[in-house]
């Protein structure tokens, strides 16, 4: 059954109410001025909509310029064969080198592919006269304008918004991977993780699309570029999963000790963790104004680490490999989630890096203070 999430059926619902604007406002130009081709101006204004207003500026204004360049190629070849061959011959000829030439520079500069066509059409009508290929190149302009106005009035939205909307949505995706993982100590997780990675997969996808089509401040608050905040939180994704199955993995090799207790501050890990992520994107989606406080789960996370390090070493007489290799194991896991999720916060969430460090710096702090006294 077809399905729509509300996420995806917002763009649905912005597209189709700028779609419905350039059109209207594309057949109002050129039936106030009488002018013809009404059906190129249409078809340039639907092909130029896009899911930001960003990628609708770009497509529109490439579209002019290809329109133009191909216009300019079809008459050129219409006008060069024009007397040269006999019959229908002229046309066969331009048409061919038009088509030849527009796709030539259709590869070199694919944004440009519009020149193949208007210089086909040129060609193809070899006995229209000038001045109708020239309006023909004015309604594809007017078309790609309408589209353009119509993207920054009507519910507009940058690449740039559109790329920290689909950012705030792999974090939740990744909050919700939390949630339903790191479970491997007691020997289950909470749901199937198919479908929150089918969403991550669509939000990271949708993002880093969007992120090269921005035109307008493409850095974040904390002067971080876009691209590293995708790279960032793909790591996340894949810290928590080495995590959980580091968990899950080597959970039989441990003590019954072990298990007890690092299956409790695992735990506190994932609520504590969840709660962060879920105030992050609560952040930036503007409905939080202070960036969320990273120290509580770097606490919970040190604590595991603290607790693996000084585990018990195995001696020559109760020697159990296996048990120090699930240790080394899990402080692996452990180390690179923290890592992962300290420079998500340095990314999204400006200052709570520096705080976080210096929650790190106290209890060394401390012990220097106990040394010298």
């Amino acid at each position: 059954m077809f399905h729509v999430d509300a996420r995806r059926a917002r763009d649905l619902a912005r597209v189709g109410l700028q779609t419905a604007a350039a059109v209207g406002l594309v057949y109002a130009v050129m039936r106030w001025y009488a002018l013809d081709h009404l059906s190129w101006a249409i078809i340039s204004a639907l092909f130029s909509i896009q899911l930001s207003s960003d990628s609708t500026m770009s497509v529109a204004l490439y579209r002019v310029v290809a329109a133009l360049i191909g216009t300019a190629l079809g008459l050129i070849t219409v006008l060069v064969f024009k007397d040269v061959l006999p019959g229908s011959w002229p046309v066969l000829a331009a048409l061919l080198v038009a088509c030849v030439l527009a796709n030539l520079m259709s590869t070199q500069w694919p944004h440009l592919n519009y020149i193949s066509v208007a210089a086909a059409i040129v060609a193809v009508n070899a006995d229209a006269d000038i001045l109708e290929a020239l309006e023909r190149a004015l309604a594809i302009l007017i078309g790609s304008v309408g589209a353009a106005v119509a993207s920054f009035v009507v519910w507009p939205e940058t690449a740039r918004a559109r790329a920290l909307r689909n950012i705030a949505y792999a974090i939740d995706d990744c909050r919700r991977l939390v949630e339903a993982s790191l479970g491997g100590l007691r020997g289950v997780d909470e749901e199937s993780t198919r479908t929150i990675d089918d969403d991550f997969t669509r939000h990271l996808t949708t993002a880093r699309q969007v992120v090269g089509d921005a035109r307008f401040k493409k850095r974040l608050a904390s002067g971080r570029g876009l691209d590293e905040t995708l790279v960032a939180i793909e790591r996340l994704w894949h810290g928590t999963i080495v995590l959980d199955r580091a968990a899950e993995e080597r959970a039989p090799s441990l003590h019954e000790a072990d298990l007890s207790a690092m299956a409790e501050r695992l735990d506190r890990v994932r609520e504590k963790t969840a709660a962060y992520l879920r105030d992050l994107v609560h952040h930036m989606e503007g409905s939080r104004r202070a960036s969320p406080d990273i120290g509580e789960v770097a606490q919970c996370l040190r604590a595991i680490e603290d607790a693996l390090r000084n585990a018990e070493p195995e001696t020559s007489l109760t020697d159990d490999p296996e048990r120090e290799r699930a240790v080394a194991a899990l402080r692996f896991g452990v180390d690179e989630f923290l890592k992962n999720l300290r420079e998500i916060d340095d990314l999204v969430g400006p200052g709570g890096g520096e705080r976080e460090r210096r929650v790190d710096a106290e209890p060394s702090e401390r012990v220097r203070a106990d040394a010298s006294g």
